[in-house]
């Protein structure tokens, strides 16, 4: 099996005609950091997602903030230098149909 470690995913909103307001995303495996932005201003938030953590955006967190990480192998998080290993994400959506 060959694992591309380091991939990341561009900062983004969920498609916003498509989901409903509440997205769940499980983090299993490695740690990583995934980096916030506020849209509309310079403001940026990273979070350090531990193995078997949640994310929950709904409401401001869903529709103000953009999510996404950064291509990279390592992480910095508070001073501390954090090797990213294999990482799956599992994200729950909920469709609106029309």
């Amino acid at each position: 099996m060959n694992i591309c470690l380091g991939q990341g995913i561009t900062p983004h909103i969920d498609c916003e005609p498509c989901f409903e307001d509440t997205l769940i995303s499980i983090s299993l495996g490695s740690y990583c950091v995934m980096d916030f932005g506020k849209k509309l201003s310079s403001e940026k938030v990273p979070v350090l997602l531990a193995p078997r953590s949640i994310v929950i955006l709904k409401g401001e967190s869903r529709y103000t903030w953009t999510h996404g990480i950064a291509p990279r192998k390592t992480d910095v998080y508070h001073d501390m230098k954090i090797e990213r290993r294999r990482r799956i994400s599992l994200t729950f959506r909920k469709t609106i149909i029309k």
